[in-house]
């Protein structure tokens, strides 16, 4: 019987924004969106928090407590100061450390949920979930670029710049952005591995992998102070919206 697995990584190392997992948003540390979406999206055998610090742990079941929502699902993977290195990758860890130590078996389904994307739908996660099922494939989620990337420049010395693309739209004045195709991104809204594809030969989460579009609003990235100001606005504005 296949077992469908919510994979929810959260280490306390973060550079660029100190501590944001557990930062507040709408009130509520950043871990506990991802976790809540998880449980309400009542497709997941198990939910998997996993951190090298037990305090995010003790912050999790805190807020989780506080807000009556029903944790026993939940279960706690610390890892190692190794696995938790931001010089090594979460896929990484999933293949050769996570399947191991839960006992996963070649047809159980890993839901990867980051933290830094509260503002996930919890219908998007029923989605991907019911693909990956049908199709049997890997699955991630991606949304389209703000801009067509055929406008990206490369920025040098004393404002100056160049096109990084020979027949930019910068030089031939073809700037509609109607005229340009999309292009598409990955996010950090959910990614299915199965057991089975967990492979030596994978080396990234995106081989041989369908892709599930999103919008752009869910797919919402926290890594910096700007990030975490626009998404903790939003939120909080829904919430009062609905209250």
């Amino acid at each position: 019987m296949t077992k469908i697995i919510a994979f929810i990584p959260a280490r306390s190392g973060s550079q660029r924004l100190k501590n944001k997992n557990i930062k507040k948003v709408n009130d509520e540390p950043l871990i506990y969106w991802s976790v809540l979406k998880a449980i309400k999206s009542k497709v997941f055998n198990k939910i998997v928090f996993s951190s090298d610090s037990k305090d995010y742990f003790k912050i999790l079941k805190n807020s989780l407590k506080k807000n009556n929502i029903n944790d026993n699902k939940i279960v706690f993977d610390l890892r190692s100061y190794e696995d938790s290195s931001n010089k090594k990758k979460i896929f990484d860890y999933i293949k050769n450390s996570f399947v191991k130590k839960f006992n996963l078996m070649k047809t159980d389904l890993i839901v990867m949920l980051l933290p830094t994307s509260p503002m996930r739908k919890i219908e998007t996660i029923k989605k991907v979930v019911k693909i990956a099922s049908k199709e049997k494939k890997d699955i991630f989620t991606v949304n389209s670029f703000d801009l067509s990337i055929k406008f990206a420049l490369l920025k040098k010395k004393k404002f100056k710049w160049r096109p990084y693309f020979k027949k930019s739209p910068l030089l031939s004045g073809n700037t509609r952005s109607q005229n340009h195709k999309d292009y598409l991104r990955p996010n950090p809204v959910a990614c299915c591995l199965w057991v089975k594809n967990l492979s030596k030969n994978k080396k990234s989460i995106f081989y041989n992998s369908l892709a599930f579009m999103t919008n752009r609003l869910e797919s919402f990235d926290i890594d910096t102070k700007e990030d975490f100001i626009i998404v903790n606005s939003l939120m909080t504005f829904e919430t009062k919206k609905y209250k």
